[in-house]
Protein backbone atom coordinates (compact mmCIF):
# COMPACT_ATOMS: atom_id res chain seq x y z
CA UNK A 1 0.00 0.00 0.00
CA UNK A 2 2.79 2.19 0.49
CA UNK A 3 4.30 2.15 -2.62
CA UNK A 4 0.58 2.70 -4.29
CA UNK A 5 0.22 5.91 -1.96
CA UNK A 6 3.51 7.11 -3.46
CA UNK A 7 2.59 6.71 -6.76
CA UNK A 8 -0.47 8.71 -6.22
CA UNK A 9 1.44 11.54 -4.77
CA UNK A 10 3.47 11.37 -7.81
CA UNK A 11 0.82 11.19 -9.80
CA UNK A 12 -0.25 14.62 -8.10
CA UNK A 13 2.50 15.83 -8.25
CA UNK A 14 3.17 15.73 -11.97
CA UNK A 15 -0.50 16.71 -12.59
CA UNK A 16 0.06 19.75 -10.70
CA UNK A 17 2.44 20.98 -12.14
CA UNK A 18 1.57 20.16 -15.92
CA UNK A 19 -1.54 22.27 -15.23
CA UNK A 20 0.26 24.82 -13.48
CA UNK A 21 -1.75 24.17 -10.08
CA UNK A 22 1.77 24.15 -8.29
CA UNK A 23 3.87 27.04 -9.56
CA UNK A 24 7.36 27.56 -8.87
CA UNK A 25 9.10 30.67 -9.18
CA UNK A 26 12.52 31.58 -7.51
CA UNK A 27 13.50 34.73 -9.67
CA UNK A 28 9.73 36.39 -8.87
CA UNK A 29 8.75 34.93 -5.65
CA UNK A 30 4.41 35.07 -4.79
CA UNK A 31 3.38 37.00 -2.35
CA UNK A 32 1.43 34.85 0.41
CA UNK A 33 -1.68 36.32 2.54
CA UNK A 34 0.78 37.20 5.45
CA UNK A 35 2.65 39.40 3.22
CA UNK A 36 5.92 37.30 3.19
CA UNK A 37 7.31 36.56 -0.43
CA UNK A 38 7.60 32.52 -1.03
CA UNK A 39 8.42 30.67 -4.30
CA UNK A 40 5.79 28.43 -4.28
CA UNK A 41 2.07 29.44 -4.96
CA UNK A 42 -0.58 26.22 -4.90
CA UNK A 43 -3.97 26.04 -6.01
CA UNK A 44 -5.26 22.94 -5.95
CA UNK A 45 -8.37 24.01 -6.93
CA UNK A 46 -7.31 23.54 -10.53
CA UNK A 47 -7.53 19.86 -10.07
CA UNK A 48 -11.19 19.86 -9.91
CA UNK A 49 -10.93 21.20 -13.47
CA UNK A 50 -11.18 17.78 -15.00
CA UNK A 51 -12.95 14.71 -13.81
CA UNK A 52 -9.41 11.91 -14.04
CA UNK A 53 -7.92 14.69 -11.57
CA UNK A 54 -10.52 14.88 -9.27
CA UNK A 55 -10.82 11.37 -9.10
CA UNK A 56 -7.25 11.20 -8.70
CA UNK A 57 -7.26 12.84 -5.58
CA UNK A 58 -10.49 11.60 -4.38
CA UNK A 59 -8.90 8.05 -4.82
CA UNK A 60 -5.68 9.01 -2.90
CA UNK A 61 -8.11 10.07 -0.41
CA UNK A 62 -9.28 6.64 0.15
CA UNK A 63 -6.02 5.05 -0.36
CA UNK A 64 -5.08 6.81 2.67
CA UNK A 65 -8.12 5.96 4.35
CA UNK A 66 -8.13 2.29 3.81
CA UNK A 67 -4.09 1.97 4.71
CA UNK A 68 -4.66 3.34 8.18
CA UNK A 69 -7.92 1.76 8.65
CA UNK A 70 -9.54 5.11 9.67
CA UNK A 71 -13.00 4.69 10.98
CA UNK A 72 -15.59 7.42 9.27
CA UNK A 73 -18.90 8.50 10.26
CA UNK A 74 -18.72 11.88 8.30
CA UNK A 75 -16.70 13.59 6.12
CA UNK A 76 -16.11 17.07 6.70
CA UNK A 77 -15.48 19.56 3.70
CA UNK A 78 -13.39 22.64 4.79
CA UNK A 79 -14.89 26.22 3.74
CA UNK A 80 -14.69 26.76 0.74
CA UNK A 81 -11.64 24.96 -1.20
CA UNK A 82 -12.14 21.56 1.09
CA UNK A 83 -15.86 20.86 0.07
CA UNK A 84 -15.40 19.59 -3.52
CA UNK A 85 -12.79 17.06 -2.93
CA UNK A 86 -14.05 16.23 0.34
CA UNK A 87 -17.63 15.70 -1.67
CA UNK A 88 -15.74 13.46 -4.06
CA UNK A 89 -14.49 11.33 -1.50
CA UNK A 90 -17.24 11.30 1.05
CA UNK A 91 -19.39 9.65 -2.32
CA UNK A 92 -16.36 7.34 -3.32
CA UNK A 93 -16.71 6.04 0.05
CA UNK A 94 -20.07 6.07 0.89
CA UNK A 95 -19.76 8.49 3.56
CA UNK A 96 -22.19 11.16 4.56
CA UNK A 97 -20.68 14.67 3.75
CA UNK A 98 -21.02 17.71 6.47
CA UNK A 99 -20.45 21.09 6.48
CA UNK A 100 -19.87 23.51 9.05
CA UNK A 101 -21.65 27.16 8.80
CA UNK A 102 -22.70 29.79 11.52
CA UNK A 103 -21.29 27.44 13.81
CA UNK A 104 -24.10 25.05 12.99
CA UNK A 105 -22.77 21.57 10.86
CA UNK A 106 -25.19 20.28 8.10
CA UNK A 107 -25.69 17.21 5.84
CA UNK A 108 -26.88 17.69 2.51
CA UNK A 109 -29.28 15.31 1.19
CA UNK A 110 -27.67 14.46 -2.09
CA UNK A 111 -30.39 12.33 -3.35
CA UNK A 112 -31.62 14.85 -4.87
CA UNK A 113 -29.74 16.50 -8.75
CA UNK A 114 -30.64 18.71 -11.80
CA UNK A 115 -32.60 17.13 -14.83
CA UNK A 116 -31.50 19.28 -17.98
CA UNK A 117 -31.39 18.41 -21.78
CA UNK A 118 -29.19 21.62 -22.16
CA UNK A 119 -26.42 21.33 -24.17
CA UNK A 120 -23.04 21.71 -21.93
CA UNK A 121 -19.79 20.59 -21.31
CA UNK A 122 -18.33 21.23 -17.99
CA UNK A 123 -20.57 22.45 -14.56
CA UNK A 124 -20.78 25.27 -12.60
CA UNK A 125 -21.98 25.85 -9.01
CA UNK A 126 -22.12 29.02 -6.87
CA UNK A 127 -20.92 28.34 -3.41
CA UNK A 128 -20.66 26.73 -0.60
CA UNK A 129 -24.24 24.57 -0.55
CA UNK A 130 -24.33 23.91 -4.29
CA UNK A 131 -20.64 22.74 -4.54
CA UNK A 132 -21.48 19.45 -3.92
CA UNK A 133 -24.66 18.80 -6.15
CA UNK A 134 -22.37 20.89 -8.63
CA UNK A 135 -19.31 18.20 -8.12
CA UNK A 136 -22.15 15.36 -7.67
CA UNK A 137 -23.48 16.23 -11.39
CA UNK A 138 -19.86 17.00 -13.12
CA UNK A 139 -18.84 13.43 -11.68
CA UNK A 140 -21.78 11.43 -13.00
CA UNK A 141 -20.95 12.94 -16.70
CA UNK A 142 -17.32 12.95 -16.13
CA UNK A 143 -17.05 16.48 -16.63
CA UNK A 144 -14.94 19.74 -15.84
CA UNK A 145 -16.46 21.44 -12.84
CA UNK A 146 -15.94 24.84 -11.12
CA UNK A 147 -17.78 27.24 -8.70
CA UNK A 148 -18.38 30.66 -8.29
CA UNK A 149 -17.67 33.04 -5.62
CA UNK A 150 -19.85 35.66 -4.84
CA UNK A 151 -16.96 38.34 -6.05
CA UNK A 152 -13.43 38.30 -6.54
CA UNK A 153 -10.88 37.58 -4.12
CA UNK A 154 -8.69 40.38 -2.76
CA UNK A 155 -5.53 38.35 -2.71
CA UNK A 156 -3.65 35.70 -4.57
CA UNK A 157 -4.41 35.32 -8.34
CA UNK A 158 -7.85 37.55 -7.36
CA UNK A 159 -10.11 35.16 -9.25
CA UNK A 160 -13.93 34.70 -9.04
CA UNK A 161 -13.96 31.35 -10.59
CA UNK A 162 -12.24 28.54 -9.14
CA UNK A 163 -11.34 25.00 -10.88
CA UNK A 164 -9.80 25.75 -14.68
CA UNK A 165 -12.67 27.30 -17.03
CA UNK A 166 -11.48 27.46 -20.84
CA UNK A 167 -12.62 29.88 -22.75
CA UNK A 168 -15.73 28.97 -24.88
CA UNK A 169 -16.46 26.14 -22.50
CA UNK A 170 -20.51 25.39 -22.76
CA UNK A 171 -21.65 25.35 -18.75
CA UNK A 172 -24.87 24.42 -16.94
CA UNK A 173 -24.76 26.73 -14.02
CA UNK A 174 -26.17 25.24 -10.66
CA UNK A 175 -27.52 27.31 -7.70
CA UNK A 176 -28.38 26.03 -4.30
CA UNK A 177 -28.84 28.59 -1.97
CA UNK A 178 -30.09 29.49 1.39
CA UNK A 179 -31.45 32.61 1.23
CA UNK A 180 -30.55 35.30 -1.23
CA UNK A 181 -29.25 33.83 -4.72
CA UNK A 182 -26.30 35.49 -6.70
CA UNK A 183 -27.03 33.31 -9.78
CA UNK A 184 -27.37 36.08 -12.13
CA UNK A 185 -23.32 37.42 -10.76
CA UNK A 186 -22.11 34.68 -11.22
CA UNK A 187 -23.41 34.14 -14.85
CA UNK A 188 -21.98 37.26 -15.44
CA UNK A 189 -18.41 35.57 -14.06
CA UNK A 190 -18.31 32.92 -16.37
CA UNK A 191 -19.72 34.96 -19.50
CA UNK A 192 -17.34 37.84 -18.17
CA UNK A 193 -14.12 35.03 -18.87
CA UNK A 194 -15.28 33.53 -22.07
CA UNK A 195 -17.71 30.66 -20.64
CA UNK A 196 -20.99 30.65 -22.43
CA UNK A 197 -23.77 29.60 -19.83
CA UNK A 198 -26.24 27.11 -21.84
CA UNK A 199 -28.44 26.73 -19.19
CA UNK A 200 -29.07 27.48 -15.27
CA UNK A 201 -30.76 25.54 -12.06
CA UNK A 202 -31.43 27.54 -8.72
CA UNK A 203 -33.53 26.62 -5.33
CA UNK A 204 -33.52 27.55 -1.97
CA UNK A 205 -32.62 24.34 -0.46
CA UNK A 206 -32.88 25.61 3.15
CA UNK A 207 -35.50 22.80 4.05
CA UNK A 208 -33.45 20.17 2.57
CA UNK A 209 -30.21 21.54 5.12
CA UNK A 210 -30.27 19.11 8.03
CA UNK A 211 -28.74 20.55 11.29
CA UNK A 212 -26.26 17.28 11.98
CA UNK A 213 -25.51 15.87 15.54
CA UNK A 214 -21.96 14.83 15.14
CA UNK A 215 -21.46 14.28 18.82
CA UNK A 216 -19.43 10.59 19.87
CA UNK A 217 -19.15 10.22 16.06
CA UNK A 218 -16.21 9.59 13.94
CA UNK A 219 -15.41 12.64 11.22
CA UNK A 220 -12.36 13.12 9.04
CA UNK A 221 -11.83 17.08 8.41
CA UNK A 222 -10.50 17.10 4.18
CA UNK A 223 -8.46 20.21 3.64
CA UNK A 224 -7.13 21.08 0.04
CA UNK A 225 -4.06 22.59 1.65
CA UNK A 226 -1.79 22.85 5.09
CA UNK A 227 0.63 25.84 5.31
CA UNK A 228 0.82 26.86 8.85
CA UNK A 229 -1.93 24.70 9.93
CA UNK A 230 -3.67 27.66 12.01
CA UNK A 231 -6.88 27.26 9.71
CA UNK A 232 -7.23 23.49 10.00
CA UNK A 233 -6.73 23.28 13.55
CA UNK A 234 -9.37 25.75 13.73
CA UNK A 235 -11.55 23.27 11.97
CA UNK A 236 -10.40 19.94 14.16
CA UNK A 237 -11.29 21.98 17.12
CA UNK A 238 -14.69 23.27 15.83
CA UNK A 239 -15.58 19.94 15.00
CA UNK A 240 -14.36 18.48 18.54
CA UNK A 241 -16.28 21.36 20.76
CA UNK A 242 -19.56 19.79 19.05
CA UNK A 243 -18.49 16.35 20.29
CA UNK A 244 -16.67 14.87 17.40
CA UNK A 245 -13.93 12.07 18.03
CA UNK A 246 -11.32 13.91 14.84
CA UNK A 247 -7.81 12.19 15.14
CA UNK A 248 -7.04 13.18 11.21
CA UNK A 249 -6.94 15.71 9.26
CA UNK A 250 -6.04 14.98 5.91
CA UNK A 251 -5.23 17.32 2.51
CA UNK A 252 -4.24 17.64 -0.96
CA UNK A 253 -1.44 19.32 -0.37
CA UNK A 254 1.37 20.19 2.45
CA UNK A 255 4.26 21.92 3.00
CA UNK A 256 5.52 20.02 6.31
CA UNK A 257 5.62 24.02 8.16
CA UNK A 258 7.39 23.37 11.51
CA UNK A 259 4.61 25.54 12.74
CA UNK A 260 1.78 23.07 11.26
CA UNK A 261 3.62 20.09 12.82
CA UNK A 262 3.67 21.62 16.30
CA UNK A 263 -0.22 22.95 16.38
CA UNK A 264 -1.58 19.36 15.40
CA UNK A 265 0.89 17.84 17.73
CA UNK A 266 -0.36 19.92 20.28
CA UNK A 267 -3.62 19.12 19.57
CA UNK A 268 -3.12 15.26 18.85
CA UNK A 269 -4.53 14.93 15.76
CA UNK A 270 -2.65 13.30 12.69
CA UNK A 271 -2.25 15.05 9.23
CA UNK A 272 -1.76 12.79 6.53
CA UNK A 273 -1.31 14.32 3.07
CA UNK A 274 -1.54 13.03 -0.30
CA UNK A 275 1.45 15.63 -1.76
CA UNK A 276 4.34 16.87 0.58
CA UNK A 277 6.85 19.28 -0.35
CA UNK A 278 9.79 16.80 -0.32
CA UNK A 279 8.14 14.44 -2.90
CA UNK A 280 7.36 17.77 -5.28
CA UNK A 281 10.91 18.73 -5.08
CA UNK A 282 11.44 14.66 -5.95
CA UNK A 283 9.39 14.66 -9.02
CA UNK A 284 10.10 18.55 -9.93
CA UNK A 285 14.29 16.92 -9.84
CA UNK A 286 13.14 13.84 -11.66
CA UNK A 287 11.42 15.17 -14.53
CA UNK A 288 13.64 18.10 -15.17
CA UNK A 289 11.28 21.00 -14.48
CA UNK A 290 13.75 22.68 -12.24
CA UNK A 291 17.63 23.57 -12.62
CA UNK A 292 19.54 22.40 -9.95
CA UNK A 293 20.01 26.20 -8.72
CA UNK A 294 16.55 26.68 -8.46
CA UNK A 295 16.39 23.04 -6.99
CA UNK A 296 19.26 24.35 -3.91
CA UNK A 297 17.09 27.44 -3.48
CA UNK A 298 13.36 25.64 -2.71
CA UNK A 299 15.51 23.59 -0.38
CA UNK A 300 16.61 26.35 1.49
CA UNK A 301 13.20 27.84 1.26
CA UNK A 302 11.89 24.31 3.26
CA UNK A 303 14.83 25.18 5.61
CA UNK A 304 13.66 28.66 6.56
CA UNK A 305 10.91 29.89 4.64
CA UNK A 306 9.71 33.12 6.76
CA UNK A 307 13.37 34.39 6.17
CA UNK A 308 14.17 33.01 2.68
CA UNK A 309 12.22 36.02 0.91
CA UNK A 310 13.90 38.61 3.03
CA UNK A 311 17.76 36.80 2.42
CA UNK A 312 17.34 37.36 -1.51
CA UNK A 313 16.08 40.95 -1.54
CA UNK A 314 12.17 40.06 -1.11
CA UNK A 315 11.20 41.24 1.88
CA UNK A 316 7.58 40.95 3.69
CA UNK A 317 4.89 43.60 1.69
CA UNK A 318 1.70 44.12 2.97
CA UNK A 319 -1.02 41.27 3.34
CA UNK A 320 -2.30 39.66 -0.03
CA UNK A 321 -1.38 36.25 -1.40
CA UNK A 322 -1.13 33.14 -1.46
Amino acid sequence: MKSTLYRFAKDIANTSLQIKAIKLNTEDPFQWASGYRMPIYNDNRMMLGQYKDRMLVAEGFKGLIDSERISIDYIAGTSTAGIAPAASAASLLRVPLVIMEGGDIFSLDSTFGVSTAEDYDAVASTCPWAIPMGVSVANKEKLPFMYVRQSKKTHGLKQQIEGNPQEGQKVFLIDHTVGESYLDNAADALKEKGLIVTGTFSSDISNRLRKTDVCKKNVLVIEDLISTGGSSVKEVLAYREKGANVTHCMSIFNYGLDDAVRQFKEENCEVRSLLTYDILLDVAKETGYLTDEQVKLLEEWRADPFNWGEKHGFPKAEKGGN
